[in-house]
């Protein structure tokens, strides 16, 4: 029996789906009395198809062949003489592995690691080592603190140490965008391939830009479910925890939370000085340690604030042709300060918690039509009560408001507070359409608000 047609025989004794996921580039590279030896297009598919269906191949092939036989695995080998003949078009094309440009600078050994940041260190790292073993990765934390620089670090160190494994980093909007070309070329097919079956490492920044877009949730659920079930890696980051992607799909959130979720803090002030030091040093900056230290005290929060400090740095230094010095760094930073000076206001828990209530409570009041004081009224119409009800279940569940300080915000009494929290926690067990749809409207309309506040 030549090669072709074992082939042709062993795909029609495997299931379409483990054939289309796993073996769709398989070929027979050799065939004799004693052995069978199959190609595959890499290290990651040999490893996965030799673990999960090894046995089962080995038993259709004696079942063909009607003789026992060993068959391995192996990658394929390129004859590069035969593909310089076959293709003519741009150098690029031949090292088709690498779908995304990703940051050089951005790897292990540049990100200083501190206790803020240790756990999500090392959950990337090995992540990056041993591939779908931490299966979905999930990294949150605020904005500027060093979750794309993981994520590139990832990638950058597959392509190093597993130059065979395909990698893909893009934000979700990037996502979103490119299912919107592929619907508006009616070619879904092409998108779907690209994600779920060309991808090996997927990797997906500010996952919280899909909050309230309901399709592309759909189809990243879809995508994330087809990598996972073939145990490729997938790494997720957010500026929130999965539970806290308000009108997320609960399926997909549920995903989100079934591999490792670690968490990335404002480093203190020790770490900072480090990070002030490997970032000045990347853009070939020479700053002495009390600039370095006095970066640190006064940049906090947002660690890409520093790198613009260091860059101004850079910048004066160049124009002025003086060595950075702490006066300099003193500009910089003052300079930095005043351009903040309008945010100031929202820096205090108190003033930041007051912004979440009422941004609450006008979109509990934008999603019923209401004014203010129709809501704190003792008006016992039912769409008022209701959303005054409404309002009561999520500043409970979603802003943590003790009950008695609801009481006193809504000028009700516990007991009356209470039994509204506990209607629309029944509505919602029961399977409540209309609740659940007004809650998930008042939610988007939360969310939208907070996109056009910067909170520093």
């Amino acid at each position: 029996m030549n090669k072709n047609d074992l082939l042709e025989k062993l795909k029609n004794n495997i299931s379409r789906e483990t054939w289309n996921n796993w073996l769709s580039d398989c070929s027979v590279e050799l065939v004799n009395e004693k052995e069978v030896v199959l190609g595959l297009s890499n290290i990651f598919v040999k490893d996965k198809v030799e673990k999960n269906f090894g046995s089962v191949i080995k038993d259709t092939l004696v079942d063909i062949l009607e003789r026992n036989v060993e068959v391995t695995f192996s990658t394929k080998t390129i004859d590069n003489s035969k593909k310089k003949e076959e293709y003519t078009g741009p150098l690029i094309k031949n090292r088709p592995l690498k779908l995304s440009d990703f940051n050089s600078e951005y790897t292990f050994k540049s990100f200083i690691v501190g206790e803020s940041n240790s756990m999500a260190f090392h959950s990337a790292m090995e992540a990056s080592k041993s591939p779908g073993k931490y299966n979905p990765l999930f990294i949150y934390g605020d904005v500027g603190l060093g979750k794309t620089h993981l994520q590139h670090a990832i990638a950058n160190r597959i392509l190093e140490h597993s130059p065979d494994l395909k990698v893909k980093y893009l934000t979700a909007e990037d996502f979103m965008n490119d299912m919107m070309d592929s619907i508006r070329a009616t070619n879904m097919e092409a998108f779907r391939e690209r994600y779920r079956k060309t991808v090996d490492i997927l990797l997906i920044d500010d996952v919280q830009f899909l909050i309230g877009k309901n399709s592309v949730q759909t189809e990243l659920f879809h995508t994330f479910n087809s990598l996972f079930n073939m145990g490729k890696q997938v790494v997720i980051c957010s500026d929130r925890t999965p539970e806290e992607l308000a009108t997320f799909n609960p399926r997909l959130v549920s995903r989100f939370e079934m591999g490792l979720v670690v968490n990335i803090q404002e480093p203190d002030e020790g770490t900072r000085y480090l990070i002030a030091k490997k970032m000045a040093d990347l853009v070939s900056v020479q700053i002495t340690d009390d600039v370095a230290h006095y970066l640190a005290e006064n940049i906090n929060r947002n660690l890409r604030r520093l790198r613009g400090a260091i860059m101004n740095l850079m910048l004066h230094s160049k124009v002025t042709g003086e060595p950075v010095n702490l006066t300099s760094a003193k500009k910089i930073v003052d300079s930095l300060i005043r351009m903040n000076m309008n945010k100031t206001k929202y820096r205090t828990k108190e003033a930041f918690e007051t912004i979440k209530l009422n941004t609450l409570i006008n979109a509990v009041l934008q999603k019923f039509n209401l004014k203010k004081e129709e809501l704190y009224s003792n008006s016992r119409k039912k769409e008022i009560a209701n959303a005054r009800q409404i309002l009561a279940y999520l500043m409970k569940t979603k802003l943590n408001i003790q009950l008695k300080d609801i009481a006193e915000a809504l000028k009700r009494n516990h007991s009356t507070i209470n039994h509204a929290i506990k209607k629309i926690e029944h509505s919602l067990m029961i399977g409540n359409k209309v609740t659940k749809t007004s809650i998930d409207d008042i939610l988007k309309i939360v969310e939208n608000e907070k996109m056009n506040i910067d909170i520093v």
